[in-house]
């Protein structure tokens, strides 16, 4: 958990907009500026939850203007803050799997991948958008230079025949890798695409020093992460 919310404020940090800070009782307030409400909000960082601090957090004016959510590490914990998130109009619950996999630098890259860098970020933005079906201006932070040219950071692209079929992004806070942005237009899906870019990630990592890689799953993205080893270590509600 401590290493996901380290990969979150490095984005935070690098974009104009961000913001981080974790309260005395393990609630964070996370702002990347970036209009996806998982990536903007309070979040229960340590094992216990604090409502008050949950509450407190939630009052902040820098969330007023962007699109956010409460994320909890537990169903239990999303009934205790239900009425926080109502207060707020987040009352729609969703579940995320938050998995691991411990890397052991035998993860094949065998297509066409390479990393980009911030001169490729109208590249990269445009693949996000088509990966993600939403528009492309959404990706501006995500496809930031100084983002994608950070020292944490990697990025890549999968190409096939000269066309973008796939994205991934990771973050490397000491020895872990934070796996992010893994996309694939609706054409392309079912083809391997997905894992070829997940392998980049996991494959460069490991002897940058990563021994364990984290990620947030979507329903879509779960079995594919689990047969490459990746396995659900929590369940997080996510209140938007």
């Amino acid at each position: 958990m401590a290493a996901w919310l380290r990969a979150i404020a490095v984005c935070a940090e690098t974009l104009p907009d961000g913001f981080c800070r974790v309260g005395a009782r393990g609630t964070a307030e996370v702002v990347t500026g970036l209009p996806v409400p998982t990536l903007n909000g309070v979040i229960q960082t340590g094992p216990t939850l604090d409502t008050d601090e949950i509450a407190a957090f939630a009052d902040s004016p820098r969330l007023a203007q962007l699109p956010w959510s409460l994320q909890v590490r537990g169903a239990a914990e999303a009934d205790r803050v239900a009425s926080i998130a109502a207060r707020h109009g987040l009352e729609n619950r969703t579940t995320q799997p938050f998995m691991l996999k411990d890397l052991t630098g035998r993860d094949e890259v065998t297509g066409a991948v390479r990393r980009v860098s911030g001169a490729d970020q109208h590249l990269y933005r445009r693949a996000l958008a088509d990966g993600f079906e939403a528009p492309e201006h959404i990706f501006d932070g995500f496809s930031a230079p100084a983002l994608l040219d950070h020292p944490a950071t990697r990025a890549y692209v999968v190409e096939v025949a000269g066309e973008v079929v796939a994205t991934s992004f990771g973050v490397l806070v000491d020895d872990l890798v934070g796996v992010f942005n893994i996309a694939v237009p609706p054409e392309h899906r079912r083809r391997g695409y997905g894992r070829l870019a997940t392998a980049a990630v996991l494959r460069d990592a490991y002897p940058d020093g990563a021994h364990t890689a984290f990620l947030h799953a979507s329903a879509m993205g779960a079995p594919l992460y689990a047969s490459m080893g990746f396995h659900t270590a929590e369940t997080w509600n996510v209140l938007r």
